[in-house]
């Protein structure tokens, strides 16, 4: 059955209003594991679980598009997660990659699109945060990937609300940067850049509690992928978390290598740095993955993790994958540092002890 046939089999149980669109698209990712976590904890700390999300969070999501003429175009996205291995909306707390108990909390936007570029208006990606993933050699997905700094160890905020949302024109394709689907690529080729800026709460003193903005560019030609971003987010009392990075790649064919760093500091002067090395290989169909990530944080006792990935893909068809990854935190004496995956965490069983992570499953794009 087509996509737009099933969207018009969702549209049955939701607003009609909703899907007044010409081009309306359902899309998701089914991704389920079974694996073995390793908390290295006092006590029972090796336990087997079937969890859903490890090369991707798994997710369903409606967008679409409507031609106003002239080369300009309305634009709507709203996305919700999904526990596979319950059937419940994942809202991503047990990972803390936490992004609001509302039913499409990873995604709601709508907005306009031509020659200017693109401007959303809702919740959405940072602008950080989808740049950090273009140099990241796990995609945001699988043990040993960049969540660890981005979120396990609060180094770029993920999402942010009440936004405005800006995406440069022609000078490459982010159409889909918030991805993974097989039919949108992150990032096209060319240089773009992308902005926001959030309001935060509204009637709340200080003005400017919960405000943020943030720039990034992603340069992507040939062989090689370049990033950068800068932004910052204000807590409730309205001072700023500063949170800035870079990273670069190189795909020699056969093989894939990169390099990430990113560093935040908080409005109480707490300095977070994270630095990772990633390679890929490709096996027949399929490809080998390792990555090395460092962070520490500047506080008492100078807490720091190593942490080690490794990973295999391999694809069964354009949309569908079997997957198995590893995964290790080696935490020094002060560390507690956890190891993600893409909607799974294996959490430190004490301070200095070293979680580990081991799954194999599936993945799906529809």
């Amino acid at each position: 059955m087509k996509k737009s046939l099933l969207a018009v089999a969702v549209a049955a149980a939701l607003p009609v209003a909703a899907f007044a669109q010409t081009n309306v698209t359902l899309y998701g990712i089914a991704d389920v594991g079974v694996g073995m976590n390793d908390t290295d904890g006092p006590g029972t700390d090796n336990f087997m679980v079937v969890n859903s999300g490890y090369q991707s969070t798994s997710r369903w999501g409606i967008r679409g598009s409507e031609d106003l003429g002239g080369g300009l175009k309305a634009i709507f996205n709203v996305e919700a997660g999904i526990d596979m291995d319950t059937g419940i909306v994942d809202d991503q707390a047990a990972s803390g990659i936490a992004h609001g108990p509302g039913y499409f909390s990873r995604r709601s936007v709508v907005g306009l699109a031509g020659g200017f570029g693109e401007v959303r208006l809702g919740r959405d990606y940072t602008t950080g945060f989808s740049a950090a993933g273009q140099t990241d050699i796990m995609g945001y997905g699988l043990f040993g990937n960049w969540l660890a700094y981005t979120a396990g160890a609060g180094g770029i905020t993920t999402r942010a609300s009440n936004g405005i949302w800006y995406t440069s024109p022609a000078f490459g394709n982010t159409k889909c940067m918030a991805g993974p689907t097989p039919d949108c690529p992150a990032f096209g080729g060319g240089l773009t850049v992308t902005g926001f800026y959030t309001t935060g709460e509204t009637n709340v003193d200080p003005n400017e509690a919960g405000d943020g903005w943030g720039l990034a560019a992603v340069y992507k030609g040939g062989p090689l992928i370049a990033q950068i971003y800068y932004q910052e987010l204000n807590d409730a009392a309205g001072d700023a978390k500063k949170e800035m990075g870079l990273g670069g790649g190189w795909n020699f064919g056969g093989l894939r290598v990169t390099a990430t760093y990113g560093t935040t500091e908080t409005p109480a002067g707490v300095d977070t740095d994270g630095i990772g090395v990633g390679v890929g290989v490709k096996l027949g169909a399929g490809e080998l993955m390792g990555q090395m990530l460092q962070i520490k944080r500047d506080v008492a006792g100078d807490p720091k993790a190593t942490i080690l990935g490794l990973a295999y893909v391999h694809p069964l068809s354009k949309r569908t994958n079997l997957y198995a990854t590893y995964g290790m935190a080696r935490n020094n004496a002060a560390g507690s540092f956890s190891m993600l995956a893409s909607d799974n965490s294996v959490a430190a069983g004490a301070v200095g002890a070293d979680p580990k992570g081991f799954a194999v499953g599936v993945r799906h794009m529809f």
